[in-house]
């Protein structure tokens, strides 16, 4: 699994606001401290405000909605990628293939994803400053 630049640009535009504690910050502020391209931050920061991870304060910026130990990495990854999977099946339905009930392969890294997903929930945004 690789994650994309929205998912790093989203981590580290958390991990800003999480370090300003209660203070609010723009995209703007955010961007030149991380050396983050503006217009590319600003489209992650509304997929960030759609999943209730951010909020928007007029003429402040931004603040989060809950605190850095509640966000999980795993709640980040999943506002900003589409889907989160180690392979293309495992994005699927079972039925969008007709190995899937007896492939080998895809059972175990169904296994290997499943328990990824579980380690990526347990670190929090405070494990990352």
């Amino acid at each position: 699994m690789q994650f994309s630049k929205a998912a790093e640009y989203a981590i580290l535009g958390l991990t800003h606001l999480a370090r300003e504690k209660d203070k609010s910050a723009s995209v703007s502020e955010i961007a030149r401290a991380e050396k983050l391209s503006l217009y590319f931050l600003r489209n992650v920061f509304q997929k960030l405000k759609s999943a209730k991870l951010v909020a928007a304060k007029r003429g402040s910026g931004y603040t989060l909605v809950k605190s850095a130990s509640e966000i999980s990495l795993k709640t980040v990854l999943e506002a900003v990628e589409q889907k989160l999977a180690i392979h293309a099946c495992l994005q699927k339905k079972e039925t969008d293939c007709a190995r899937a009930k007896n492939c080998k392969i895809i059972l175990r890294l169904a296994e290997v994803q499943r328990r990824l997903l579980a380690d990526l929930d347990k670190i929090r945004l405070t494990d990352l400053l």
